[in-house]
């Protein structure tokens, strides 16, 4: 059974980001408290993400649902953080439902850089304010997210350092290109090498010198982002479709935003086990398996590190006393 998803809530977005257009995206359906009842109660990590999810009014009785049907999973909220009193108003509500959930805002670059990226004058300031609303709610849970391009590339560690200044984590992705999620976005994305390795070097030496396990894994899984940018292979295999899957607004499984095979919909599933380990999923499967597309996000790494523990801890091991270069 799967362990890890990410739920599009919505494709309405407030957001004119460069490296997506989900935003042009008109009249599309929205996933229902129906639908996500339906989610398998195997699920240890879920992202609750879109478009924008804080548009979705009913997001709180949402995350509602979700926590009753997913009971042993971790919840984040992936936001633009543009909408602070929308935001204020639904966390006051939402963290009485799932006091540890966690909140990601998108920060991809420091003040003009920000807003250049993702399309919205005064967006950065807006982005502040809503961290600053959550962590004045007492939540601790809260992460800024980089989405590394060729333009934004020189303020990559500059947010990382930004996010260790405020006391908050960092997660990044690369913008790439999908034939269905994005808004259909292609996206011709080489940053330069010079600039990726001394950025790396800088974020994954950091993570390595503190004594928290999950700053380790979080330098793995970088010096993996990183192999995976430079070399297009991911350093561990992983499992899309078959440990995580994608669920879209109009209710299509896929294995991943990249995947573009229908696994089946949500609205056709009454019972998510008989779906997930039948044979017509394992003939898609199939389909999946001979793209030979290699992925490297989050959502498919960090099942894949779960299953390679040895292997992991002796790199985090000979980097953290030896040092890592980014070559």
């Amino acid at each position: 059974m799967p362990i890890d998803c990410v739920l599009a809530l919505t494709y309405n977005c407030n957001a004119r980001c460069t490296m997506c257009d989900i935003w042009k995206i008109k009249n599309s359906p929205e996933l229902t408290l129906e639908d996500l009842a339906k989610l398998p109660s195997s699920l240890l990590d879920v992202n609750l993400s879109g478009g924008e999810p804080f548009l979705r009014k009913d997001l709180p009785e949402i995350v509602a649902v979700v926590k009753k049907t997913c009971p042993k999973a971790r919840l984040v909220i992936s936001s633009n953080g543009f909408l602070t009193p929308v935001i204020d108003k639904a966390m006051t509500k939402i963290l009485k439902i799932a006091p540890d959930i966690g909140v990601a805002f998108s920060v991809d670059g420091i003040g003009e850089m920000h807003n250049t990226m993702r399309g919205i004058p005064g967006g950065f300031d807006r982005v502040m304010d809503s961290l600053k609303l959550l962590k004045g709610m007492g939540m601790t849970n809260l992460r800024l997210a980089f989405t590394i391009t060729e333009q934004n590339i020189t303020h990559f560690d500059k947010v990382y350092d930004l996010a260790q200044e405020l006391g908050v984590q960092f997660t990044h992705s690369f913008a790439q290109s999908s034939e269905f999620y994005f808004g259909g976005k292609q996206n011709i994305n080489n940053p330069r090498r010079d600039l990726l390795e001394a950025a790396y070097g800088h974020i994954i030496n950091s993570e390595l010198k503190s004594w928290n396990v999950k700053r380790w894994l979080r330098a793995y899984f970088a010096n993996g982002m990183f192999k995976f940018i430079t070399s297009k292979n991911p350093i561990l295999d992983n499992a899309p479709g078959r440990d995580f899957f994608f669920l879209d607004p109009s209710g299509d499984i896929y294995p991943s935003v990249m995947h573009n095979v229908i696994l089946g919909s949500i609205h056709k599933v009454d019972n998510f086990a008989k779906f997930w380990q039948g044979s017509e999923i394992d003939e898609k499967r199939k389909k999946v398996d001979e793209l030979k597309m290699p992925v490297w996000m989050i959502c498919t790494a960090r099942t894949a590190i779960k299953k390679h523990p040895l292997l992991v801890g002796i790199w985090i091991l000979k980097n953290k006393f030896f040092g890592y270069k980014a070559v």
